[in-house]
């Protein structure tokens, strides 16, 4: 399995290589030159890991089946607190909750970044590359914990994570700021998550930092879901559920997913481009309502204002793996780099909407809220408020037969939020608040919040874009000597 840019053909890489490179050398992201078709019935009785070992297999060709192996296992085991990894709970005979937040930092973007460290160690050892790493990361607040908490302590890795001031939960912010090792960094910066991911993809493909990085010997990546690696072992999960969720195997199963950057869904659409029976795939939007607006009208209009809702982790308007959905759609690079560079120069492109092939919907805040009352009143379950944006799509969409909300974060994230929408007065801090969740839950607090007050927060650094690269030379001078 080899690997090219969405923007072009000419540059090849094997897994390793488009791992350790994170963007392609011409700006677009790297995809599977093709998509193997499985037949996925024979997984029926497999476990999470072992869906992992067999599907890992199918991309990471230049991978040993030994190093795959061990790859899963140090991934998926003592660090999650569900044997299952990934479990389903269902709320009635046709609707159930995929719980992807049973890792480390409480999101579902455990289930990659939990794996990426190990596959990145790997690839170096492969690539026989002696060299540091430096991985820059933008985060609207998931991504960043969940790359801390698997970067953290690794030998010859900097890790540095940029968040937008204002625009995570006090919770998130706590999560980054709060971290033992000295090789993993957290900053905020003055703009929304649109301006942090702008910046970080501007200074990688910066030719002048990339030289002065390899002066200190150190390469250049990312953890973002541009990083092919990250989207390799979300795709894990969905067959998982599938299996699980499925009476008899080619019975359909729609799964209603809330988006932001994109990975979560093209990882889903992925897998049924591969085989897996699923129904509808769904797109559910927050108020920051672009990708709906785009796949039911063929417009991509970045030029607007975007809102500060309670569900930060899709308070985004460009969406990074849309490249790499039109290009599956299209097969065409020359029209997804032609697209891509439009929405860079001037913020929006059309598209014949029939061509997108997904269906969506958006809520407000006000129905947020209202979800989340409803499935706690009607079955005793608590939503986080990205999670509720997908129930809102599941009860009142158009979405028949058996399906699948996506739940991407622990109620215990947005603590405040879910005891608003609840009509509970939250505590006058987060610790309080977490308590209040665990009365309602009736359940053990996860250790990673009960380590989360264990230590206290380091020092917020606040940043302008023109600061970045500094942030960078200072964190560069406290892990290694320099010149």
């Amino acid at each position: 399995m080899l690997y090219f840019s969405t923007r072009s053909k000419k540059h090849t890489a094997t897994a390793s290589e488009a791992i350790l490179a994170g963007l392609a050398p011409d700006g677009g992201l790297f995809v599977p030159e093709s998509l193997p078709q499985i037949d996925f019935e024979g997984w029926r009785h497999d476990t999470f890991q072992e869906i992992a070992t067999k599907l890992f297999s199918y991309f990471l060709t230049d991978f040993s089946e030994a190093a795959i192996q061990d790859i899963v296992h140090k991934s998926y085991s003592e660090n999650f607190d569900h044997p299952q990894i990934s479990p389903i709970h269902w709320l009635d005979d046709d609707c159930a909750v995929l719980e992807l937040w049973h890792g480390p930092t409480l999101a579902f973007k455990d289930l990659a970044l939990q794996c990426l460290p190990h596959l990145f160690e790997e690839a170096k050892k492969i690539q026989n590359i002696k060299e540091r790493f430096l991985i820059l990361t933008a985060t609207s607040g998931d991504t960043g914990k969940a790359a801390m908490s698997g970067f953290t302590g690794k030998k010859d890795i900097l890790l540095a994570v940029f968040y937008p001031h204002k625009g995570v939960s006090s919770f998130q912010e706590r999560q980054m700021l709060t971290s033992a090792k000295s090789n993993v960094r957290a900053f905020a910066l003055e703009g929304n998550f649109d301006d942090c991911q702008r910046s970080i993809k501007a200074i990688m493909q910066d030719q002048a930092f990339v030289e002065k990085m390899k002066k200190h010997s150190l390469c250049l990546t990312s953890a973002n879901s541009i990083n092919i690696g990250r989207l390799i072992p979300q795709m894990v999960y969905y067959i998982f559920a599938y299996l699980q969720a499925s009476d008899n195997y080619g019975d359909s199963l729609s799964v209603v997913v809330p988006s932001g950057n994109m990975g979560n869904i093209l990882a889903a659409r992925y897998c049924k481009e591969m085989g897996l029976p699923l129904g509808k795939i769904h797109l559910a939007a927050n108020s920051n309502n672009v990708l709906h607006d785009f796949i039911s009208g063929g417009r991509y209009n970045a030029n607007r204002k975007l809102l500060k809702t309670t569900s930060p982790s899709m308070d985004i308007l460009v969406a990074s793996n849309m490249e790499r959905y039109l290009f599956l759609l299209t097969k065409d690079n020359y029209l997804t780099k032609s697209l891509m560079e439009k929405l860079k120069t001037c913020g929006d492109f059309s598209i014949d909407p029939a061509l997108l092939d997904l269906s969506s919907s958006w809520v407000t805040e006000d129905q947020v809220f209202a979800m989340i009352k409803k499935i706690y009143t009607d079955y005793n379950y608590l939503l986080d408020p990205h999670s509720a944006v997908a129930a809102h799509a599941c009860f009142n969409g158009d979405i028949s037969g058996r399906r699948l909300i996506v739940s991407t974060a622990s109620p215990y994230k947005f603590a405040e939020s879910v005891l608003t929408a609840l009509d509970l007065q939250p505590a006058a801090d987060d610790k309080n608040q977490i308590l209040q969740i665990q009365n309602l839950v009736a359940s053990c607090l996860p250790q990673a919040i009960e380590e989360l007050w264990e230590n206290e927060p380091r020092e917020k650094h606040l940043l302008q874009a023109c600061q970045i690269e500094k942030a960078i030379d200072e964190l560069i001078g406290s892990n290694y000597e320099t010149d």
